[in-house]
């Protein structure tokens, strides 16, 4: 055996990690044991550089994730500058310079680069382009893509009839059911579909069906409703300070229904 063949065997047999503890001071002295050294000479030789250069490029493409659980939220400034606020249990995924994959809610601000549109995906499989805005969006995995143009221009692709479908400020797009819906929100209702990010959690006639999982989130518990008829319910309130079991008696005493707490295991019936 040739010693480029020896060398590139004991190169590959090497542990694939990089140094992570503490570096050396300067002060001190470096000491390379001989076998090392004998190793790492003719590989410098013979260009070192061409086996490390990929490594260190996967790494700088790595994908960086955001998580919030229930009951909290979470903000972030990305890398060109836009910022990002996470509703309760949504998460965030970097896939690439400008673009992004949002499962949950959240709010974003994203800085203005016409030549370079901004990309927010998400579970429904529409994609948000846009160009610098303020807007929020709303699309947890199983339940409806909702996102409401404050500031600026967007333009949705992949929605429904896949034509990409222009939204603008003030305006809110819905698509349920492979069916998309586009109003014009006035002041009361884009405050309420942004209170979240202030730490206000509205309900404005909302079907209990959909109150459940925005509970849940908020407050990180779990909901098991007994009575199938009070998910038909409609619930219209304005809470931030009150605790889950504060939310429930006021829910409980206008609806009367009854409901027990075990934890974070809440069940509600009827009387």
């Amino acid at each position: 055996m040739d010693t480029r063949t020896e060398n590139r065997e004991i190169f590959e047999s090497m542990p694939d990690a990089f140094w992570g503890g503490e570096i050396p001071s300067g002060r001190g002295k470096w000491y390379i044991p001989a076998a090392v050294a004998a190793v790492l000479l003719p590989l410098l030789a013979f260009g070192i550089a061409s086996f490390i250069k990929p490594r260190v490029q996967q790494n700088l493409m790595a994908e960086v994730s955001y998580r919030v659980e229930n009951g909290v939220k979470g903000n972030m400034k990305l890398a060109d500058g836009t910022t990002v606020n996470l509703n309760s249990g949504s998460s965030l995924k970097v896939l690439g310079e400008r673009r992004v994959f949002l499962d949950g809610e959240g709010w974003f601000e994203v800085e203005s680069d016409k030549e370079h549109p901004f990309y927010v995906e998400t579970p429904s499989g529409i994609t948000v382009k846009v160009t610098g805005t303020q807007f929020n969006l709303s699309n947890y995995r199983d339940e409806d893509f909702k996102v409401l143009l404050v500031k600026g221009s967007i333009e949705l692709k992949n929605a429904p009839n896949s034509v990409p479908l222009t939204v603008k400020p003030s305006e809110q797009v819905t698509v349920r059911s492979g069916m998309a819906s586009k109003v014009f929100a006035n002041l009361q209702e884009k405050n309420n579909t942004t209170a979240w990010k202030e730490g206000v959690l509205v309900f404005d006639d909302k079907p209990f069906r959909e109150a459940i999982p925005m509970l849940e989130r908020w407050y990180g518990v779990n909901i098991k409703v007994g009575s199938p008829s009070i998910l038909s319910e409609r619930f219209t309130g304005e809470f931030d300070t009150e605790t889950i079991q504060e939310v429930l008696n006021v829910l409980a005493l206008t609806h009367g229904f009854a409901y027990t707490i075990d934890h974070k295991d809440i069940t509600i019936a009827l009387k």
